[in-house]
């Protein structure tokens, strides 16, 4: 049927498809409304012309309104009141509108949670619920979530011959807690609660493991999603392929390569074109791709060097697809993948029962305190509204009721809400009253289990002409943002966006059209700031910092000067209100990321630059000192008996001892608690530290006691008051923060109170619980709207909002692909799937269901990240900048030069699926573009045709890496001496200074040594003090943080690392048998899985010497006794610092770390062993040499651990032996001379 529309007046100032959305009627309708496009304005307006137009007799609480958040229902509610009381100014005689004023409270306007919570409230008894039901918040519901889910478990463990659920917790959880099996059952929970029917998705999950009527692979239901990877990954392989021709054809390419190369292409080609029918066909075809051997070119220096690497390359990365197909879906027999699901159903269906068991376990629970969670607020509403199928009397009800439902945000919805909707609306197809606005580009909270896919279906069933089962409607005019920034947003999208990758092309019906109008401004171009983390100069060898922390400040310092410039040169804003433009103020300034790691170093980088800055961050809140001491105290007032948190409280402000005087505790009772060792201290010693010791225990007692008597909330505030330390952080950098913090601190205590747990026991296990999942809290917040600073939020806080100028940062960072690689994955479509554990073997295998919901995972996550960018780009209305760091701007530049040379539009699927990071994409995109080809100078760059205006910077990490990092800020006599004018000497304050010049402090010896040192420090120190004979050098060690050596930025490990994670390994391997090479394997792939090695680490790991290792003598030795066996043992050990520094004068203490890689403790000595991964053999003429020079180095480090030992044990240590791996040497220590 056609659409009826009401002609638009001439002075209307709608575009026609705003006209079309707020008049259109007879059908449902979808409004695809792209950023910026008046969305909100066109439902409000839809609704009003509703209201007020009398013939249609419709009354406001004849609608239902569905909001995103309750902050959006608020504003939809007042815009509507606020209209309604203008329109009736105008006709102040009209009833109707009278009616409508009276009855908007009344009204339905709320998210579908307060929706579904009105049904309930009015429905009870069809739900069997209790009407005088408490809605807790997502804190209170984990921590009975958690309490029924340990009970549960328990009671499992408790039922005899219970085999079905002993050998599910062996196949899923690891050797010594059931934690992983806790965490899978509630997420099970949580992701069945997204489906209108949770118990029947469990149900399906279970069936997706029943092969017996399967024959082959193909016929499973996910086979679709394999074959499209192998398609896929070829078709990359392919473009490769077609790369390295084009070098090889190029003047002085490498040309005798042509004929290998044409000859892959060509395998490569009959494989795609293959039927892809038969799992063994399949199978032969990728296996018989035959790379043959690449000839050898001669006269070398005939053909460019450059080309001939490239071509080299590019062959190289095409195998290495084909290899990865081959080991990703090939690696196993067809018959093997199959038998691994069938033999793990009985897991699987124990797994859903216990599933099931705690979704009944948990309500029950939660219906004896009388409360109900937002989970359950739509199931309730669902089984209201649903009987036995069917739409209940009450869903009749409300289809009564309600002449039209309009839903904002549309494409956020989930299955479960999209049923509700369906069942209290008008479900005939040819006369639908259903009203949606959203945009699935802007589809960003996958992760909260909302399903775009609901809004593609409809776009693709509904029509424009209003034939068929809905009306669809294109908002694509932007209203935000410059030319400038549309440009920009339409050229990188068009060539990434398409229904494959994206889950919805970016055609001319989704790009962006100009809707706003700007006055003419300059420097408006959309900016790409690259930072090239090259290094300029040669970086030393032993240079080791953190490369990551290195990349985030270089950006944010990047960034800050960025700033600095723009309100230095008074950068032009248009005011929208003042119609005019005005210099730019820090608050029109956003900065924009994807997680806020790098907050921290944003805002020492805009300290640097004066700039006022608030990061937006909801995270950290434990972290924070003063919080974190108030919580240690907490823990020590419930339980004094944790030494950890109570040498925390000791060392804070708020008992005030140092490092020396915990030192001293300790030594005053080595063994036993800390606590213990505290009173023992204050019984034993005269002294300033015993004075606080004292006062603080009476404290402490005290408010023991007030927590048994009063409330959390007193308690906490009785801290502050006593001990002042309210008062004490407010005095410190960022008090203010500190304060509220601290405040924060109270008023959720005081939440904790209300909820159905009470007394500071829960309240410590509930943070610890919260520590645990990583549920960190936000900051609190001291900062108004309206402050005129520059803000830092993520990309997800910033939907829905517009800014003058946009920084979209951290380009760089890679995505988070942690829950892909997780061991379980769940899928709406497939249920659940991990690997199979055969548990008599030992053995763990990837099964095909996983290998394909990984993939299926990796591309939604790719869709979403491409949304997310999406929505980053559309936030700002005149200025786009965005920045990322490059390792080297040369390689990755070329990278991005292997795309730009192809005619369509559009980027390679494999390119864009493949991406880590948003930079791969706009690199790939904006190569492009004629500036990048001004810029390269690369003449093959294909440019495409645009408006955009592209400025790009490269610079390098050394212009915000330099030594004056100190504000920019100077008085007139650095001014002086800057232009090498004469100070004036004369100063009232000269005294002063020359007395503070030529101070002396009488301990000065003792401030060149430090309080703490690691025994590995100590080793180096007397190294060098044997190597250079001067005592003055142990002064100067200090941990310094340097930039990582090349060798490391080319992913090779450090020797550092390669041992690390070779202790690691020796920490981990069981001790019952000499471990085989397949056993440690196993051990590596666990270790891998459970993030504790990285692949890296690994493949540096040569288990060859750890085998060897235990066919040695020691090796035997630790295997024999294994029983009195200790690994990994850390000490803490107070040494006389005269003792090590031969300063006779020295009267101080040395507190020396370490950690003992093995003992062997026997009833009166100890053994120690320490590995070593040294290079040994190739490096010395034979082990006698070696063993001297091993010795000189590593007899200060065994002597003290051998010292430190013997005085906390009481035990004799009776030998001390070193392991080198390399060369399997035992070398033996003399521990008898001493240091």
């Amino acid at each position: 049927m056609g659409i009826n529309i009401p002609t638009k007046p001439e002075n209307s100032l709608w575009t026609d498809d705003q006209w079309k959305a707020i008049q259109a009627n007879g059908n449902n309708i979808l409004v695809a409304a792209a950023a910026g496009s008046g969305k909100t304005a066109v439902l409000v307006t839809r609704i009003i012309e509703k209201l007020i137009n009398e013939t249609e007799n419709l009354n406001v609480d004849e609608l239902l309104i569905v909001t995103f958040t309750n902050a959006s229902a608020a504003e939809m509610k007042y815009r509507i009141g606020k209209s309604l009381e203008e329109a009736l100014v105008q006709n102040p005689e009209s009833a109707h509108l009278k009616k409508q004023v009276a009855l908007l409270n009344y009204a339905s306007i709320s998210t579908l949670h307060s929706f579904c919570l009105e049904i309930i409230r009015k429905h009870y008894f069809e739900a069997d619920i209790d009407p005088n039901f408490r809605l807790i918040e997502p804190i209170e519901s984990s921590m009975i979530r958690d309490e029924v889910l340990e009970n549960l478990l328990e009671k499992q463990y408790g039922i005899e011959n219970n085999e079905a659920f002993f050998h599910l917790v062996e196949s899923f959880t690891g050797d010594r807690t059931d934690a992983e099996l806790h965490t899978l059952i509630s997420k099970l929970y949580d992701f069945s609660r997204a489906n209108p029917n949770p118990d029947l998705w469990l149900e399906q999950m279970v069936s997706f493991y029943d092969t017996e009527a399967i024959a082959s692979i193909t016929e499973l239901p996910y086979f679709p999603i394999i074959k499209e990877d192998i398609q896929l990954r070829m078709n990359q392989a392919k473009s490769y392929l077609l790369n390295a021709i084009d070098y090889a054809n190029e003047n002085n390419g490498p040309a005798p390569y042509l004929s290998t190369l044409e000859n892959d292409l060509a395998q490569i080609n009959t494989l795609s074109s293959s039927s892809w029918d038969n799992w063994q066909d399949m199978k032969f075809s990728v296996e018989s791709i035959d790379f043959k051997r690449i000839p050898a070119l001669k006269n070398k220096a005939d053909f460019d060097e450059e080309y001939v690497e490239e071509a080299k390359k590019l062959r190289d990365a095409a195998k290495k697809e084909v290899k990865n197909v081959l080991i990703d879906w090939f690696s196993r027999e067809e018959e093997n993948y199959l038998a691994d699901l069938d033999k793990m159903k009985p897991d699987i269906k124990t797994l859903s029962k216990l599933v099931k068991n705690f979704a009944e376990s948990f309500f029950e629970e939660k219906q004896q305190r009388g409360v109900l969670d937002f989970n359950d607020l739509e199931h309730l509403a669902l089984k209201i509204l649903l009987k036995n199928g069917a739409p209940s009397d009450v869903a009749n009800s409300y289809k009564n009721q309600f002449k039209e439902v309009l839903i904002d945000e549309y494409q956020d919805t989930n299955m479960v809400q999209e049923t509700i909707l369906l069942l209290v609306t008008n479900s005939n197809d040819t006369k639908g009253n259903l009203f949606m606005v959203g945009d699935v580009k802007q589809s960003i909270y996958r992760f909260r289990l909302a399903e775009p896919t609901l809004f593609m279906t409809k776009y693709q069933e509904y029509q424009q002409d209003g034939e068929g089962s809905g009306i669809r409607i294109d908002l694509s005019q932007n209203f935000r943002s410059r030319k400038e920034v549309l440009d920009a947003t339409n050229f990188i999208f068009h060539q990434l966006m398409d229904k494959h990758i994206a889950e919805i092309d970016y055609d001319e019906a989704a790009e962006l059209t100009l809707g706003a109008s700007f006055p003419e401004a300059n420097n408006m171009a959309t900016e790409l700031l690259l930072i090239d983390m090259k290094s300029e100069e040669k970086e030393s060898e032993d240079e080791l910092s953190p490369q990551e922390l290195q990349k985030n400040q270089v950006e944010s310092r990047a960034i800050a000067t960025k700033i600095r410039d723009m309100i230095d040169n008074k950068f032009p804003i248009y005011d929208k209100k003042l119609q005019q433009n005005r210099p730019i103020q820090y608050r029109d300034i956003v900065v924009l990321a994807r997680a806020m790691t790098s907050a921290p170093d944003m805002e020492e980088a805009m300290k640097i630059k004066d700039i006022p800055f608030y990061a937006n961050n909801n995270s950290g809140y434990f972290e924070t000192t003063e919080v974190a001491t108030m919580i240690a105290l907490m823990k020590v007032i419930d339980n004094p008996y944790q030494d950890i948190p109570l040498a925390a409280v000791l060392r804070s402000p708020i008992i005030g001892l140092n490092e020396e005087e915990l030192g001293q505790i300790r030594m005053a009772k080595k063994k036993g608690y800390f606590f213990d060792a505290m009173l023992a201290y204050k019984d034993i010693t005269v002294s300033d530290a015993a004075n606080k010791i004292s006062r603080f225990i009476t404290q402490l007692n005290n408010w023991r006691e007030l927590s048994i008597r009063e409330n959390l909330t007193a308690l906490i505030w009785q801290i502050y008051q006593e001990t002042n330390f309210y008062e004490f952080v407010g005095g410190l950098p960022g008090g203010k923060q500190r304060q509220a913090n601290l405040r924060a601190l109270y008023d959720r205590a005081n939440q904790y109170e209300k909820t159905s747990f009470r007394g500071l026991f829960r309240f410590v296990r509930f943070v610890e619980r919260l520590e645990v999942r990583g549920d960190d809290l936000g900051t609190a917040k001291t900062l108004g709207e309206k402050e005129d600073v520059v803000r830092m939020m993520t990309i997800h806080a910033s939907k829905g909002l517009e800014f003058p100028v946009v920084i979209v940062s951290g380009l760089s960072r890679k995505f988070n692909m942690r829950d892909i690689y997780s061991k379980t994955l769940l899928d709406k479509d497939y249920g659940f799937a991990s690997n199979y554990r055969d548990i008599e073997k030992m053995i763990v295998y990837p099964t095909i269901m996983q290998q394909a919901i990984k993939q299926k995972k990796s591309r939604e996550m790719i869709a979403e990240e491409m949304r997310v960018l999406y929505v980053a780009l559309t936030r700002a209305e005149e200025k786009l900048i965005l920045t990322a760091t490059v390792p080297d701007f040369e390689k990755t530049s070329k990278n991005w030069l292997q795309v730009s040379n192809q005619q369509e539009t559009i980027l390679p699927a494999a390119i864009r699926a493949k991406a880590k990071c948003y930079l791969d994409w706009i690199g790939n995109a904006t190569i492009r573009h004629s500036h990048f080809k001004e810029l390269l100078c690369e003449e093959k760059i294909k440019t495409l045709l645009t408006d955009m205006k592209l400025q790009i910077e490269i610079k390098t990490k050394e212009m915000f890496l330099t030594d004056d990092l100190e504000k920019e800020k100077s008085d007139n006599w650095m001014e002086n001496v800057k232009a090498h004018k004469q100070v004036p000497v004369k100063s009232p304050y000269k005294d002063e200074i020359e007395r503070f010049m030529h101070y002396q402090y009488k301990d000065e010896e003792s401030t060149g040594i430090r309080a703490k040192q690691s025994v590995t420090e100590l080793k180096r120190q007397f190294s060098l003090q044997d190597s250079w004979s001067d005592t003055s050098i142990l002064k100067e060690f200090q941990k310094v943080s340097l930039d990582r050596p090349k060798f490391l930025q080319q992913n090779k490990l450090s020797a550092t690392e390669i041992g690390t994670a070779m202790h690691t390994l020796m920490q981990a391997v069981p001790l019952h048998d000499k471990p085989t090479e397949k056993d440690l394997i196993s051990l590596l792939q666990s270790m891998r899985e459970k993030d504790i090695l990285t692949e890296a680490q690994i493949k540096a790991i040569n288990v060859n010497q750890i085998i060897a290792f235990f066919k040695s003598a020691l090796g035997k030795t630790v295997l024999q006794k294994k029983d009195k066996v200790k690994r990994e043992v850390p000490f803490s050990y107070l040494l006389p610092a005269a003792k090590l520094y031969n300063q006779t004068n020295l009267d101080e203490h040395v507190l020396i770390q370490g950690v003992v890689d093995s003992m062997i403790e026997e009833e009166d000595s100890i053994i120690l062993i320490d590995y070593k991964t040294d290079k040994i053999e190739g490096r010395y003429d034979n082990w006698a040499a070696a063993e001297k020079v091993m010795k000189d180095r590593y007899q200060i480090q065994i002597k003290l651990y051998a010292e430190a030992i013997q005085a906390i044990s009481g035990k004799k240590v009776s030998h001390a032996y070193l392991y080198f791996f390399d060369g399997q040497h035992i070398c033996q220590i003399n521990i008898e001379e001493g240091i």
